[in-house]
């Protein structure tokens, strides 16, 4: 049996299933499995905050309505928790146990006793998650590790089965981008989110745009490098947000880099 097999037998098993979704790879994949799996015992729960791009939100509704899924969006005011906003290492933990309580109460008033999350086998080795913390504490199942799935098979079965996602970059809610330690407002994550939006207008993609006071830290994919520097619309277009300086990270993006 190859893992896809592996993913479809145990998710067949739960009978009706919940998915925390993203719209994210690992998600987007997780539920197109479920539903093709489940049919409409199979729900999507899409949190939707101040800390999700609003492009993004579109994205994974679409997805969604193109695969006949059934879903429900559930509206969610992260500063009403003061860890959060704190913004401590442990911000995720704090984030991710609110949204699992709500997608619990979206589960439990629709009769289904299992709730998933994307988590996938890459996922379960890394050393800085505290989100997994607040899944395991709640009891939040994670098939896609729990059937040894990396990255690569979700990006390679995705292909497979046509899922759009397969080959989106990888992506973090725009709390990331603000340093530990920075309270997090409305206001950061607007900057950065219309920052990170003025690059994707341009194409450039699997950029990030890290918040530093008056300094805007852009990484980017090094095939992009060029584009940025020599494109004086971005800088001015950036700067126009708040910004007093523009900055481009010579390592380059690295997922996690502020951790």
């Amino acid at each position: 049996m190859n893992k896809l097999e592996e993913l479809r037998t145990k998710i067949a098993a739960y009978e009706s299933l919940c998915v925390a979704y993203s719209g994210g790879v690992d998600s987007s994949f997780l539920m197109h499995v479920a539903h093709e799996t489940l049919q409409d015992k199979a729900l999507a729960v899409l949190i939707d905050s101040p800390v999700l791009a609003r492009r993004d939100k579109d994205a994974a509704i679409e997805m969604l309505t193109r695969l006949g899924a059934r879903y429900e969006v559930v509206a969610e005011d992260p500063f009403a928790s003061a860890d959060f906003a704190a913004n401590s290492k442990m911000r995720c933990y704090f984030c991710k146990k609110n949204n699992y309580t709500l997608i619990m109460d979206v589960s439990r008033r629709n009769g289904i006793r299992y709730v998933a999350d994307g988590q996938n086998a890459d996922d379960a080795l890394s050393e800085h998650r505290p989100g997994m913390k607040a899944g395991k504490e709640m009891g939040v199942l994670s098939p896609l590790a729990e059937c040894g799935l990396t990255k690569d098979d979700i990006r390679k079965y995705s292909k497979l089965l046509g899922v759009a996602t397969w080959d989106k970059p990888a992506n973090a809610c725009l709390s990331s981008r603000i340093p530990y330690g920075s309270a997090i407002t409305a206001e950061k994550l607007a900057v950065v989110e219309a920052a990170e939006e003025v690059l994707r207008e341009r194409g450039i993609e699997g950029c990030r745009v890290r918040w530093h006071g008056p300094v805007a830290r852009i990484e980017a994919p090094r095939e992009h490098f060029d584009a940025i520097v020599r494109t004086q619309e971005i800088t001015e277009k950036i700067k126009s947000l708040g910004f007093k300086y523009i900055t481009l990270d010579l390592e380059g993006f690295r997922s996690g880099s502020m951790n």
